[in-house]
């Protein structure tokens, strides 16, 4: 399955397809992370949210850590193809990468498993933005496949984008009246201000 450009299967798996049950177990852990956060839910509260049993939770799902990854990729497909109409019509990386950032910012003021991190567990969501092996990384490859392009290689795309998401996890982590991106004229003068520099950057080789 392709949008505007983006392959979604080949970014994420082709296991995202779904059958209702699948789909329904996978509200059900959401609704318990906005609720608790990822780490005071466990497998029981899920499958009793969705009125099944735990065996069932784990046999269409798998173990804590696949129901998150689940969960959180999901969330990510949802928000770039709803994105990547808008975002793929800008033609320099370094304007792909502004737009995205306004909206991914703009979306982590209001999204609700954002907010639930940030009030019940802010050092889980830090690591997901910056620890290589958590269920963020598909940001990253997002990131990267949307900003790369003939003045910017894949490889150069995906260093950019790790640049990209730690800049962006320190600012939403520590936010700082030097550079506030609380608004969206404000993150898009950041963006429009820093990122071309990271893009030109890593369009040169990388390290050998």
């Amino acid at each position: 399955m392709t949008h505007a450009g983006i392959d979604i299967e080949q970014l994420f798996g082709a296991g995202l397809a779904t059958d209702a049950e699948h789909g329904r177990l996978l509200d059900a852990a959401r609704a318990e992370f906005i609720e608790h956060g990822f780490r005071r839910t466990s497998v029981g509260d899920i499958a009793r949210r969705a009125a099944v049993s735990r065996p069932t939770v784990y046999r269409r799902l798998g173990d804590k850590d696949e129901i998150v990854r689940q969960v959180v990729v999901r969330e990510v497909v949802s928000f770039f193809v709803a994105i990547s109409g808008g975002v793929l019509t800008k033609t320099a990386p370094a304007d792909r990468a502004a737009e995205a950032f306004v909206l991914g910012v703009r979306e982590s003021r209001r999204h609700p498993l954002v907010i639930a991190l940030q009030q019940f567990e802010p050092d889980t969501l830090t690591s997901f933005f910056t620890d290589s092996a958590a269920p963020m990384e598909p940001i990253r490859a997002a990131i990267a496949m949307t900003i790369a392009g003939d003045s910017l290689p894949l490889d150069g795309a995906l260093r950019a984008a790790e640049m990209l998401v730690r800049v962006t996890a320190s600012l939403l982590m520590v936010p700082t009246d030097a550079l506030p991106i609380d608004t969206d004229d404000h993150a898009r003068w950041f963006a429009r201000t820093y990122f071309p520099a990271i893009i030109e950057a890593s369009a040169g080789p990388g390290p050998e």
